[in-house]
């Protein structure tokens, strides 16, 4: 694929090599053998795919991760964003589909990525296996409303490690639901920053919060009941168990 946002990419300091990554990746999401994501046109997956991704690394936390893990990661993004810009970082995608869990495979090996794993399971399980305080850093984007987002992640941080959620902008029940979904997990503040990763996008934000407690034993639950029963809903008090 031909990219035509080079000011955007020489803005982020990429370099040819990582160039001719982001082409290969254009390349795979454009085939209709793969069929991952349902953007076909060049120019928006330049936007809302590399662009979008890549507006992360105006983030400090983004800059700095050592074990990022991307949950929901889909067809690799920004998983693979993210171990091309960032080759010193050990990027790990979660995701539950096979079928998408192959093509980031097999992306990363065409992108000539050697610090991507991928993980193809359920949030749930992988919080309380593998994943558990194995990350730095999670992201996810548009994965969740917040309480189920923070109770995916918040289990998979080490102690101070950071959450980021990328989300349209949300309501304030949402928000106030979210902080006490992460009072609950051991999450710290939650922060909210606007992104303008190209020009006319709208409604991009990220949510953070930091770890800075342990997350109970009992978290993440069991497959499907951080979306059924989400922490935070005062309805669902006495059943999130």
């Amino acid at each position: 694929m031909e990219l035509t946002q080079t000011r955007a990419y020489a803005a982020y300091g990429l370099d040819d090599k990582a160039l001719v990554g982001l082409s290969v990746l254009g390349d795979m999401l454009l085939s209709p053998g793969f069929n991952v994501t349902s953007i076909r046109d060049p120019l928006a997956i330049e936007e809302f795919h590399f662009l979008d991704c890549l507006s992360l690394l105006g983030l400090e936390p983004i800059r700095s991760c050592s074990y990022p893990a991307d949950l929901g990661s889909g067809a690799g993004l920004p998983a693979l964003v993210l171990a091309l810009v960032r080759p010193e970082a050990r990027v790990t995608a979660v995701e539950s589909l096979r079928k998408k869990c192959a093509f980031i495979a097999e992306a990363a090996a065409a992108m000539g990525l050697s610090n991507v794993s991928v993980e193809c399971a359920r949030a749930e399980e992988y919080g309380q296996a593998g994943g558990r305080t194995a990350h730095d850093l999670v992201v996810s984007r548009a994965l969740a409303a917040l309480p189920v987002v923070a109770e995916y992640s918040m289990p998979l941080l080490t102690p101070g490690g950071v959450m980021i959620a990328m989300k349209g902008e949300i309501s304030n029940q949402e928000r106030i639901q979210g902080q006490k979904a992460l009072d609950i997990l051991g999450g710290g503040e939650l922060d909210s920053l606007k992104l303008e990763p190209f020009e006319a996008a709208e409604n991009r934000w990220v949510y953070m919060s930091r770890k800075v407690r342990a997350t109970p034993p009992a978290y993440p639950r069991r497959p499907g009941l951080a979306s059924q029963r989400p922490l935070g809903d005062d309805k669902q008090r006495g059943k999130n168990h």
